[in-house]
């Protein structure tokens, strides 16, 4: 874990000097000590207990007889990956180069975009036995300290053997955990990681962890894209709108079918009711049904193109997609019209950005349908009204969820929607109660 060469040149060599340069008897003063050592990751340490904690972090401690306090000195040579293009997060224009697991890489990558003297990394830690280290990344005098104040003392009550990745996290500092939406946004992509940080938000990087949470979340934060800055705004503000389209369909779509079909069939046009009906005449199970075996049969698709290797998962879903579904249609197990309804349910959950947000949506579909498969459309409604109470009754961090929907904020309600034109963007949003709220003059 430590550097063979760092510790040679940096601390063995200077040391050899330092014994032919002095007696044995006399020992130099510590500044010239610490400016003997050719390293500029050096700091004094008085706890022999943090001394060794550090070493065992990959560092070097040392300690030097007649001196009361000892050395930390950072000599790491830990292996990772390097910064390469994220996976899970692809992009057509800007940057592509994504985070990694280490965190001194991923500090450096944020530092490297904003070279605010005011830009601040908090460094943390986390697990009993772990100790991992965590950066508080946020820009002093812009970011709320409240904010900051509330992360950083939510992070210093953890207490849990081991920390490994930023979604455990996430878990441990949320304000409402038995909430099913999440309450921290996250990126794995520096670009879009400093971009949130300019405007008042703070992100928190746990080492051995590419996915950077950021704080406070907001629904309409989770459907925003860095990409859209960078596109022309008419272009931008179209993918926006589809985007909270395709929100609506993710979680109404089957809902919907079942309660029609079910229930009120003349709701539907009389042409779109024949052909339903001859679809369903020779279907042998009841809509619910239908849409329960599709969805499960989704379900284990999805989960199954996750877990198999990456040369394989897409064959998988070709598979399953197509032989499948149509053979399904042919034994009259299901109608077609549903095999639409449950394709489009699918892509429009795939069009959602944030992931965390999208799994959350999936149980909320599940929902709806119990209730639309009970109750019909006034089940629909009942849970349209309870989903849209819960998320308005939750907040992130002092942040409203719905915001800035509910409470309503005129500029910030209307940037959701769509993308400003790039002179319009004077203003941080107002949710976030920035101390500065002006970013362009």
């Amino acid at each position: 874990m430590c550097s063979k060469q760092a510790v040679e040149q940096e601390l063995i060599l200077p040391a050899m000097s330092l014994r032919l340069a002095v007696s044995p008897d006399s020992l130099p003063p510590l500044g010239q000590l610490s400016a003997l050592i050719l390293n500029t990751e050096i700091s004094e340490q008085p706890s022999l207990s943090k001394g060794y904690i550090a070493a065992l972090t990959g560092d070097v401690f040392l300690s030097v007889e007649g001196i009361p306090t000892g050395f930390v000195i950072g000599a790491r040579s830990i292996e990772s990956r390097s910064v390469s293009p994220s996976e899970t997060a692809g992009s057509v224009a800007g940057p592509h180069e994504g985070f990694t697991e280490n965190l001194r890489t991923n500090t450096a990558l944020l530092r490297r975009r904003i070279s605010d003297p005011n830009f601040t990394i908090e460094m943390l830690q986390a697990g009993l036995r772990s100790h991992t280290p965590i950066a508080l990344c946020y820009i002093r005098g812009v970011t709320n300290p409240k904010l900051t104040d509330d992360l950083r003392a939510r992070i210093q009550k953890i207490s849990v053997d081991i920390l490994n990745d930023s979604g455990e996290l996430a878990q441990l500092i949320e304000p409402f955990p038995l909430s099913p939406m999440p309450q921290t946004d996250g990126t794995e992509k520096p670009d879009t990681a400093a971009a949130e940080i300019c405007q008042g938000r703070a992100a928190v990087i746990v080492g051995g962890s590419p996915y950077v949470l950021l704080a406070p979340a907001t629904l309409s934060s989770m459907m925003q894209v860095t990409e859209d800055r960078y596109q022309r705004w008419t272009y931008s503000s179209f993918l926006k709108i589809l985007r909270w389209a395709a929100f609506l369909l993710s979680i109404t779509a089957p809902s919907l079918y079942v309660a029609v079909v079910a229930y009120d069939p003349g709701l539907l046009p009389v042409d779109l009711l024949l052909l339903s009906a001859a679809n369903r005449i020779n279907v042998p199970f009841s809509a619910v049904t239908e849409v329960v075996i599709m969805e499960f049969f989704l379900e284990l698709l999805r989960e199954a193109s996750i877990r198999l290797p990456g040369s394989i998962s897409s064959a998988m879903s070709i598979v399953g997609g197509l032989i499948v579904g149509d053979a399904a249609i042919r034994a009259g197990l299901v109608s077609p019209l549903l095999i639409i309804i449950i394709g489009l349910t699918s892509l429009t959950s795939f069009v959602i950005p944030s992931y965390d947000l999208a799994s959350s949506l999936r149980l909320v579909k599940y929902f709806l349908l119990a209730l639309s498969a009970v109750f019909g459309i006034f089940g629909l409604t009942v849970g349209l009204v309870l989903f849209v109470s819960q998320l308005c009754a939750l907040s992130s961090y002092g942040t409203e969820f719905t915001a800035p929907f509910s409470p309503a904020y005129r500029k910030g309600f209307v940037e959701s929607l769509i993308e400003l034109p790039v002179f319009r963007r004077d203003t941080r949003p107002e949710y976030y109660e920035p101390v500065d709220l002006i970013r362009m003059k």
